[in-house]
C-alpha cells in the first residue's frame, strides 16, 4: 500500500474579517481566485494525490471491473410523438448517450444526435432533447465544455438537417416547451440589462419564432420579476391557454406562482391563479381543466382541479381531486386517466384514478424500488416508465392504458449475479428519537462480526429522495463481499414537506444527527467498527459527510468528499448560492450565522486532531458548487491533520457539477473513490476475476 508523505504546503495570508461581533479567520481565501498560483496548487494537490491513488494495488481490478460494467447498454425511457419514439441509450464502448428516433413500436432505431462525434476529447454534451408535439422537429441543446451553459439548436427529424435557428449559450437559455402549431417554441434567458455579476440570474421567458434571429426574439413573461425568481411556461394542446409557473426565492421553503394567458382575450395580458401565497404549486391543462397539485395546508401534496373559465375567482373555486394521504405525491400525469406515483416509506407505487379522483387501480410494480420517467401523451394510449432498485437494473416499462397490460420495452444485462445478494430495510432512532429508515445491501449469509467494511452514504436536502437505485459504480465494492447502506435522513423528501424543513435552516444538525446515528447503529449492531466504515455524499451530501468528519472524526476511517459545500459562511456569494439561502440560511443575518457557523465545516477543524482519511474531489468547471469549497478545506485540514490518515484532494478541470461527462473519465473517477475506500478499509481482493 502506499505510504504516508508530507502533503504539499499551502501559503497561509493572514486574513480576519468580523461577522456580528465574531471574529473569523480565513488565511486560505486566496484559493477563491482562479489565479495561476491557485492553479499551481492545484496541479501540486493533483500530484501528490495520484502518488496514492496510482499506487494501491486494488485499483487496476476496479478499473477494469468498471469498464466491463459501463461497457453494457444503457436504456432510456421513450418520448412518444405521434407514433415515434425518441430517446436516449450509450451503447457498449460509447463514452456518451446517443439520441435515436424509431418509427413505431418495433421499428428501427436510427441516431439523430450522436455527441461522441462532436468533439475530439468528448466534451459536447448533449444537455437536452425536446421533439415537437408533432414529433416533426427537435430542439436540442449542446453543452461543449459540459457545464450548465448550452446552445439550443433545432433539427428536422426527417432529413436530420439542422435549422438555421440557434439559441447563444451566453444568455443561459432553457427550453421550456413547443408552440401548439410547432412554428416556434418558449424558452427561459437571462434579461439583456442583467449585470455582469448576475449573469444567471434575470430569467424572463421568450418566444422564438422559427426562422428569426434569436436576438428578435419577444420577451413574453418576466419584466418585474425578482433577480432570483425563475419562471417556466406550457402551453394547452389547443393553443389558446399559456400557463408560467414561477418559483420564488423564498425563506419559507417552496413557493410559487401561477399565472395564465387567454390567446382569445389578450387585452387582459397574464392573470393570476395564485400569488403571494407561501405554498408549492404546479399546474397541467386538460382540456377545458386546468389540474393544480400543491402543498397548501397539504405537507405531503394534493391534486385539485378547477375549469379554466374560473381561475379568476382564485382558490375557493377549486375542487378536491386527490386530497393529501399519509404518503407524499411525487409525480402526477394527467390524460384520460391520472397517473399518480406517490413515495410509501422510501420506494415507489404507482396507481391509476379516473379525472373525478376516483381510484382505478394499482399498477404491479417489480420489486421495492424507484419509478424514474414516466411519460406519456396528453391523448394517447400509452404511458412509459423507468424503474429501478439496487440490485434491479433501470429497465423501461409500456403499459397500454386499454386493458393495462404491461410489457417491458427496453432492458439491459446486469452485469452480476443479484441473487447472491440481498437488500434489507431497517430503521433507528436519532439523537432525538426520530425513527430513520436505512438501506442495507450485502451478500446473503454475511456474517456481522463487527469487522464488516461498510460505506455509509447519505444526501438529506433540498427536499429530494435518497431513493433505491441500481448504481454499477457501487458493484465492484459489494462483489467483493462488503456492505453498502444508505441513510434517508431528514432534509430529504422521503416522507413529505415535514421531514424535509426538519433540516431546514436551523435543524440542520438534525440532517448530521441523523447521519451520525446511522454510523452508530451500524456499529452497535456489529456490521462494523470505525476503523472499517467509510463515508460518501455528493454536492449538499458532500456537506454532510464534511460535518459528520469535523464533528465525530473518531467514528470513521474514511470519507469522500464529492464537489461539497464547507464553507457556510460564503457560500452565498457564489454563482448560484444565494439561491440556497432559503435551506440554509443567510449569514448576513446574525441570527442564523450563529447556527451556521456551528456546524460549518470549514470553520470547525480543530488543530492537531485526528481526521479520518479524506478524498476531496472538486469539478474545475462546476457552476452549481464552485470547488473552492473543497480547495480551502483540503489545505486547512492537511494542515491540522494530527494522524498518519492522507488528506487528499482530486481535481477533474473539465468536469462540470455531475463529474466527468463522458464514459471514460467517470471510469477513472470512480476507480479512485472505491480504490481509496479499498485501501483504507484494508479491503485486499487480488484474485482473478471471472467476469
Amino acid at each position: 500500500m502506499p505510504k504516508k508523505k508530507s502533503h504539499p504546503q499551502t501559503k497561509e495570508i493572514e486574513f480576519e474579517e468580523e461577522l456580528h461581533g465574531t471574529k473569523i479567520s480565513d488565511p486560505y481565501r486566496w484559493l477563491e481566485q482562479d489565479s495561476q498560483e491557485t492553479h499551481k496548487w492545484i496541479e501540486k494537490q493533483n500530484a501528490y494525490t495520484r502518488s496514492f491513488l496510482d499506487k494501491i494495488p486494488e485499483r487496476k481490478n476496479i478499473k477494469e471491473r468498471l469498464t466491463q460494467l459501463f461497457r453494457i447498454d444503457t436504456v432510456g425511457v421513450p418520448v412518444p410523438r405521434k407514433g415515434r419514439y425518441f430517446f436516449c441509450e450509450r451503447k457498449g464502448g460509447k463514452g456518451l448517450e446517443i439520441l435515436y428516433i424509431q418509427n413505431g413500436l418495433n421499428g428501427e432505431p436510427r441516431v439523430l444526435i450522436d455527441p461522441n462525434k462532436l468533439s475530439e476529447e468528448k466534451k459536447t454534451v448533449l444537455s437536452g432533447w425536446y421533439p415537437s408535439r408533432d414529433g416533426k422537429l427537435l430542439a436540442y441543446a449542446l453543452s461543449e465544455a459540459g457545464n450548465d451553459q448550452a446552445n439550443i439548436y433545432v433539427l428536422d427529424v426527417a432529413t436530420g438537417e439542422q435549422l438555421s435557428d440557434v439559441i447563444p449559450a451566453e444568455i443561459y437559455p432553457g427550453f421550456n416547451t413547443w408552440s401548439y402549431d410547432n412554428e416556434g417554441f418558449y424558452y427561459t434567458r437571462r434579461h439583456p440589462d442583467a449585470p455582469a455579476g448576475e449573469k444567471k440570474l434575470h430569467q424572463k421567458i421568450y418566444y422564438h419564432q422559427l426562422g428569426i434571429d434569436s436576438s428578435d426574439d419577444s420577451m413574453i413573461f418576466g419584466n418585474t420579476l425578482a433577480k432570483d425568481d425563475y419562471p417556466s411556461i406550457s402551453v394547452s394542446s389547443d393553443g389558446r391557454y399559456l400557463l408560467v409557473r414561477v418559483w420564488i426565492d423564498s425563506s419559507q421553503g417552496e413557493k410559487t406562482e401561477l399565472y395564465l394567458y387567454d390567446f382569445y382575450d389578450p387585452e387582459q395580458g397574464f392573470i393570476s391563479i395564485v400569488k403571494h401565497v407561501d405554498a408549492g404549486f404546479y399546474g397541467w391543462f386538460y382540456k377545458d381543466i386546468l389540474y393544480i397539485a400543491t402543498d397548501h395546508n397539504a405537507p405531503r401534496w394534493k391534486l385539485m382541479a378547477v375549469k379554466i373559465e374560473d381561475v379568476a375567482q382564485g382558490m375557493r373555486a377549486w375542487k378536491s381531486i386527490i386530497p393529501e394521504d399519509e404518503h407524499a405525491l411525487e409525480y402526477i400525469k394527467v390524460g384520460d386517466s391520472i397517473f399518480v406515483e406517490t413515495i410509501e416509506n422510501v420506494h415507489s407505487v404507482l396507481r391509476r384514478y379516473q379525472l373525478d379522483g376516483t381510484l382505478v387501480s394499482e399498477i404491479p410494480l417489480p420489486t421495492l424500488g424507484s419509478l424514474t420517467e414516466i411519460i406519456g401523451e396528453e391523448d394517447g394510449d400509452e404511458l412509459f416508465f423507468g424503474f429501478t432498485s439496487f440490485l434491479f437494473p433501470r429497465t423501461v416499462y409500456r403499459l397500454d392504458i386499454k386493458n393495462e397490460k404491461i410489457q417491458v420495452f427496453k432492458k439491459v444485462d446486469t452485469g452480476i449475479d443479484t441473487n447472491s445478494f440481498q437488500v434489507n430495510q431497517i430503521w433507528y432512532r436519532s439523537k432525538d428519537k426520530t425513527r430513520i429508515p436505512m438501506f442495507v445491501v450485502h451478500k446473503k449469509n454475511l456474517e456481522f462480526d463487527g469487522n464488516n467494511p461498510v460505506v455509509l452514504n447519505g444526501y438529506g436536502g433540498f427536499n429530494l429522495r435518497n431513493m433505491p437505485a441500481f448504481s454499477k459504480t457501487v458493484i465492484p465494492y459489494i462483489e467483493s463481499g462488503r456492505i453498502y447502506a444508505v441513510a434517508n435522513i431528514r432534509g430529504g423528501g422521503e416522507f413529505g414537506e415535514k421531514w424535509f424543513r426538519a433540516g431546514l435552516r436551523e435543524k440542520k444538525q438534525n440532517v448530521f444527527d441523523d447521519f451520525i446515528a446511522a454510523a452508530e447503529w451500524l456499529i452497535d449492531k456489529r456490521y462494523t467498527n470505525p476503523e472499517r466504515l467509510a463515508i460518501y455524499g455528493w454536492s449538499n451530501g458532500g456537506l454532510l459527510t464534511g460535518a459528520a468528519i469535523t464533528q465525530r472524526p473518531e467514528l470513521f476511517k474514511a470519507a469522500i468528499v464529492d464537489v461539497p459545500l464547507l464553507d457556510m459562511l460564503r457560500y452565498h456569494k457564489f454563482f448560484r448560492g444565494s439561491r440556497w439561502i432559503p435551506h440554509y440560511g443567510d449569514p448576513d443575518n446574525s441570527e442564523d450565522f450563529r447556527y451556521l457557523i456551528a456546524y460549518s465545516p470549514y470553520h470547525n477543524v480543530k488543530n492537531e486532531k485526528n481526521y479520518p482519511a479524506t478524498l476531496f474531489i472538486a469539478a474545475g468547471k462546476d457552476k452549481q458548487v464552485p470547488p473552492l469549497h473543497a480547495y480551502k478545506m483540503t489545505a486547512k485540514l492537511q494542515q491540522a491533520q494530527a494522524s498518519e490518515n492522507p488528506i487528499l484532494l482530486r481535481v477533474d478541470a473539465q468536469a462540470d457539477h455531475g463529474g466527468a461527462t463522458s464514459f471514460y473519465k467517470f471510469v477513472e473517477e470512480y476507480a479512485d473513490i472505491w480504490s481509496f475506500i479499498f485501501w483504507q478499509l484494508g479491503i485486499n481482493t487480488q484474485k482473478k476475476r471471472s467476469h
